[in-house]
């Protein structure tokens, strides 16, 4: 075996770091436009705000491990703190065991903490969970829940076995649902952009939570309606002539069924209405599209539940096999008070789908 060096990611390192995705993680792993280095462009190049902080690992011209953190802005109450979301965490197996991959983390670490980020944090699965915990990292005290909504009953229950009983109980369900799944005419629409408006709404709703992203224009639309990042549709609701809300949705196949996310959801609380039309929008959208099933993640204590829940979503527990939505966190600046503040019960945050690098 060659030895092994490490150095920050070079724009010159593309096309090797793209074959090591390729060849090893299936990277990204959800439809996009474009080719996986169109799409390594989006995340790493294309991205709005500082650059992003990649450290990775090479033996001679071939990438071994690889580590990255994605600045972004989070509000931690309502006060900006420059933040990091941990990616891209992955070393080939014959060369595991020989703490590369911590050594890769503790590279970004430094050069985010020189590049004045402050905070550090990931949606691991179980393998990342182990590695950042043994960074110091610790888990936010959120719960996160899965909710379903079946839209096509008889082909989910012909291929999950449970029983006559809760097939007729679950198409009860939503029978008895069925009117908080109605949007007010004219409300809502798809739209390719965001409207110019969009900050002034997002600011209303992230005021009233602990821990946010900053959902600002600039972001969204890089993350949205950019195709090479991701395959995105994006409803905004309207009242009287300002933008009140906004839902963006994913549809995709898996091996058959066809499925729909709701990535992201913000709405004025104050306007019941938006928020049940944002729903109820979606889900026309998934009948018509013929998807199997609609689901998403999000804080189980957060406002915009209720809405879910009327509309016939139920709580799904994810299998023993499957990843668990859980948001770890580290201090690698000075903004000690910050962090404190999210390791109080109670926490309310907006935290969803969209807002992980899981899509």
């Amino acid at each position: 075996m060659l030895s092994v060096h490490t150095r920050p990611v070079l724009p010159e390192d593309r096309q090797g770091l793209v074959l090591f995705f390729k060849e090893v993680m299936d990277w990204p792993g959800f439809e996009h436009t474009g080719s996986v280095a169109d799409y390594w462009d989006w995340k790493y190049i294309r991205k709005p705000g500082r650059g992003s902080v990649g450290y990775a690992a090479w033996s001679g011209e071939k990438a071994v491990s690889h580590a990255s953190a994605s600045p972004v802005s989070l509000l931690i109450d309502r006060k900006a703190v420059g933040s990091g979301q941990l990616g891209d965490l992955y070393t080939r197996p014959e060369y595991r065991g020989n703490g590369l991959a911590e050594r890769m983390m503790e590279r970004v670490e430094e050069r985010a903490a020189a590049d004045g980020i402050e905070l550090l944090y990931a949606f691991p699965s179980e393998i990342g969970y182990r590695l950042v915990t043994k960074r110091g990292f610790w888990e936010a005290p959120l719960k996160f829940s899965q909710y379903q909504l079946i839209t096509n009953p008889s082909m989910f229950f012909d291929q999950v076995s449970l029983g006559p009983i809760k097939k007729a109980a679950y198409r009860a369900m939503l029978a008895l649902r069925s009117p908080a799944r109605r949007s007010v005419p004219g409300m809502v629409k798809e739209v390719s952009l965001f409207p110019a408006d969009i900050d002034q709404m997002t600011e209303r709703f992230e005021a009233n939570f602990d821990l946010t992203l900053r959902h600002d224009r600039d972001y969204l639309d890089w993350r949205y309606t950019d195709p090479d990042g991701g395959r995105f549709r994006t409803l905004v609701a309207t009242v009287d002539g300002q933008t009140a809300g906004c839902a963006i949705v994913r549809l995709y196949s898996d091996d058959g069924p066809r499925y729909m996310d709701i990535v992201d959801l913000m709405a004025d609380l104050d306007r019941p209405a938006v928020a049940q039309s944002l729903v109820a929008e979606a889900v026309r959208i998934a009948v018509v599209e013929n998807i199997d099933g609609v689901q998403t993640w999000i804080p189980s204590d957060h406002p915009l539940v209720p809405f879910l829940v009327r509309a016939g979503f139920i709580v799904r527990t994810p299998l023993v096999t499957e990843r668990k939505l859980r948001l770890l966190c580290k201090a690698v600046g000075g903004n000690a008070p910050a962090l404190d503040d999210l390791r109080r019960p109670g926490l309310r945050a907006h935290i969803m789908l969209g807002d992980t690098d899981w899509i």
